[in-house]
């Protein structure tokens, strides 16, 4: 992304002041360590790299911008609560200059219009941007296709849903215009049907308990011809497919996901325990920054839409080889993870940042 910078003094100066803040609020608060600091943390390497002044620019999201400032991108709406100009935080469009001030001894980012060159025109001050411009808050091409195009089912009998048998030619994998013979229960008054796949089985890691059942869509059919009884099959066209329709794929009635308009980052309410990835959407073995994850955790345990969580490796053991002694190795964060949907006893999230490999069985706890 493009930067723009202003005075390194004067920008030096402000992150002087902000250390002697944080410096002065710890010794008016008790010693117990707090789940998050009163005021926002500037990002460790602020004064070397992060700007005084932002352009924003499209395609740009607001982690991204806030990662400049903050190291917990998640409390953006604190950082701009203090400027009278933005008042949703969570619309900010390409052009707009953003810059970091201090206030009371409070860091906060403004808004200031883009300037104009040559012209200077009084007028009332109306901002006025048509909405399908504004940034999002975070890479929303990645989340929104998997909640359109998966869903989750904490029961599951297949057994009670009509299945694809095969074709009237004998073949057994189907795609677009293709005709399917389907049996089993269908809804009377129901003519199309999403094709979804078993996916992955949710298990957790310390009870064993079966969590859920992830379903992948991969087309969707409509009815043209219904069995006139028990004894025979019915007939259906594919209208749309995402992947080749097999034998043995399941009719659900057709879902559209639902897609949070809005995301509010923040941190849980209540200490989690036991937290936990269980799956990676695609397959792969290791983790990165925007892959789609399954976890434990679920509304059961206070997970809700938004939540921010720290991801960390397992913990690993080395060997002292003076002493032979077995010793566990101090746990540091190795990624961040948001919450974009939370079901009973599971939820999934997008990985947002990640400073190693992740894998499956990473433990997840309070940012």
């Amino acid at each position: 992304m493009h930067k723009q910078t202003g005075s390194k003094g004067c920008f030096r100066c402000l992150v002087g002041l902000y250390r002697l803040a944080l410096i002065l609020l710890s010794l008016s608060l008790p010693s117990v360590a707090q789940a998050q600091s009163t005021i926002p943390s500037l990002a460790p390497n602020l004064a070397d790299s992060a700007p005084d002044t932002y352009v924003v620019q499209q395609g740009d999201t607001l982690w991204d911008i806030s990662a400049l400032f903050l190291d917990e991108p998640w409390r953006w709406p604190e950082l701009w609560s203090v400027n009278p100009d933005v008042r949703d935080p969570n619309l900010i469009y390409p052009g707009d200059v953003l810059y970091l001030r201090w206030d009371n001894g409070t860091p906060g980012v403004y808004l200031s219009d883009r300037p104009r060159v040559g012209v200077t025109k009084l007028s009332p001050k109306i901002r006025t941007r048509p909405l399908v411009s504004a940034i999002s808050e975070i890479p929303r091409d990645v989340i929104d296709p998997f909640i359109a195009y998966h869903r989750f089912e904490t029961e599951l009998d297949t057994s009670r849903f009509a299945r694809v048998l095969g074709g009237a030619d004998g073949r057994l994998i189907f795609g677009l215009g293709d005709s399917v013979h389907v049996a089993g229960n269908l809804e009377s008054d129901i003519t199309h049907y999403d094709v979804v796949r078993l996916s992955e089985r949710l298990t957790d890691p310390v009870t064993g308990e079966v969590l859920g059942q992830l379903l992948m869509s991969v087309g969707r059919v409509a009815l043209s011809r219904a069995a006139a009884n028990q004894r025979e099959a019915s007939r259906f066209d594919v209208i749309g497919t995402r992947e080749e329709i097999r034998a043995g794929d399941v009719l659900l009635p057709v879902y559209d996901g639902e897609v949070v308009s809005l995301f509010k980052p923040r941190a849980p309410d209540k200490p989690v325990t036991s937290g936990a990835i269980l799956y990676v959407d695609g397959g792969v073995s290791q983790i990165g920054a925007l892959d789609v994850v399954a976890t434990n955790l679920g509304r059961v345990d206070g997970a809700e839409v938004g939540h921010i969580l720290s991801i960390t490796k397992q913990i690993t053991k080395m060997r002292d080889p003076e002493t032979g002694e077995i010793l566990s190795l101090p746990v540091k964060p190795a990624g961040t993870l948001m919450l974009f949907s939370v079901h009973d006893q599971a939820s999934f999230g997008l990985v947002l940042a990640a400073n190693q490999p992740l894998a499956v069985g990473d433990a997840l706890v309070d940012p």
